[in-house]
């Protein structure tokens, strides 16, 4: 059985919503592929907060995240305050196995953990970073 860890970082203040998103696509991901070669992921998904600039508030009616009420670098939420949410995206990897996770996690107690964590720190407050392990349970609807 598939183990999920998801991932969930926080934009330095001084980063925008666009550079925060272009440096962990265009230099970060490069780097973790690098590092982890044949330990990486099974599969690895990036999600970013929808931000009240794309007016995505205004469009379903979330009344705390509409344009001209928020910071438009604030995220859209739709229960909620935007300024609550404190992350900006979460990553989402599938592993094989607790072996395998094991293996990920040799690989960042090593200097390629030390690269991928000072490249995170160029984009990401380390401090309120999370990594946390999911179970899944399938429910038909």
């Amino acid at each position: 059985m598939t183990i999920t860890v998801l991932v969930f970082y926080t934009r330095r203040p001084e980063v925008t919503p666009e550079d925060f998103q272009s440096h962990i696509e265009q230099v970060h991901l490069p780097i973790y592929q690098e590092v982890f070669s044949e330990n990486k992921p099974l599969s690895f998904t990036i999600r970013y907060t929808e931000r009240v600039s794309s007016g995505a508030g205004d469009r379903l009616g979330a009344v705390t995240s509409m344009t001209g009420r928020a910071d438009p670098e604030d995220p859209v939420v739709l229960i909620g305050e935007p300024k609550e949410l404190g992350w900006d995206a979460v990553s989402e990897m599938t592993f094989r196995d607790e072996l395998h996770i094991q293996q990920c996690l040799s690989v960042m107690n090593g200097s390629g953990g030390e690269r991928i964590k000072e490249d995170e720190d160029m984009f990401a407050v380390l401090d309120k970073t999370k990594a946390i392990i999911m179970t899944e349970k399938s429910i038909l609807m």
